[in-house]
Formats: C-alpha cells, structure tokens, sequence
C-alpha cells in the first residue's frame, strides 16, 4: 500500500500556454507499473478554460464543484454540473473550463500510452468559448 499525502503534492497555477485564465492544478497520482492512469484535480475560475486537446489513451473528468462548459471540435458546447462524469474517447479534440458565472472543479484521470498523456493544440478563441 502506498499514501500519497497531500501536502506533498502541491498545486500549481495552469501554464499560460495551455489554459486561458486563472487555474489551478493539484497533482493527485501518476501511471505506474501497475496502473495506465494519472490524475489530477483542476480548478477553473470564471472564463478560465483550457486549449483544444488530445488524449492518446482517452479522458475521464469527474466534476466536483460549480458548473463547467466541455466541447468536441465540431460539436456543441456542453454544460457540466457536479455528479457528471465526461468520457473523452482517445484522440477527440475538444476542451473544458468554467462558465462566466464562476468557477468549475473536476477531476481529470487521464490515460497514459507509452509515457504520453496529452497533445496540446490552439487556444480556445473568445469567439469560440462565448458561441
């Protein structure tokens, strides 16, 4: 058995080439020999959203606090409330973040092949959060 305590896994400020506005990244656990996942809580404030991205081995968010936007490129805005659970298929290219309104906390447990766990792409325009 293995205890990772929290204050040795602090959080971190989102990197301005990723995210768009204030965010929060608290590192919960990591792939490993014997699991394929990582994990991380991620703290959006209003506006605050992430880049279009990809996962190589698909996503799970679990939303944990406020209400959210995610999107599919190509698709429909979507909004996230508490309880809700989005499962990102490898490779779609979408995003996520909080609404205008305020700010949005999930879970993001992210699948991990040969050492890769994201691609990052273009930022989400204001024109696209606001369509």
């Amino acid at each position: 058995m293995e205890i990772s305590r929290g204050d040795t896994r602090p959080p971190a400020a989102g990197p301005e080439d990723y995210f768009t506005g204030e965010v929060q990244v608290q590192p919960l656990f990591g792939a490993n020999g014997n699991r394929n996942v990582g994990a991380g809580q991620v703290t959006f404030t209003a506006c605050a959203r992430s880049a279009w991205h990809t996962h190589p081995a698909g996503q799970t968010l679990v939303v944990t606090a406020g209400t959210g936007w995610v999107q599919e490129w190509g698709g429909d805005k979507q909004q996230i409330n508490v309880g809700d659970v989005i499962w990102t298929p490898p490779g779609v290219k979408h995003w996520h973040g909080a609404t205008p309104a305020g700010a949005m906390t999930h879970l993001a447990i992210t699948g991990d092949l040969d050492g890769e766990v994201v691609e990052w792409l273009e930022k989400v325009t204001d024109d696209e959060y606001r369509a």
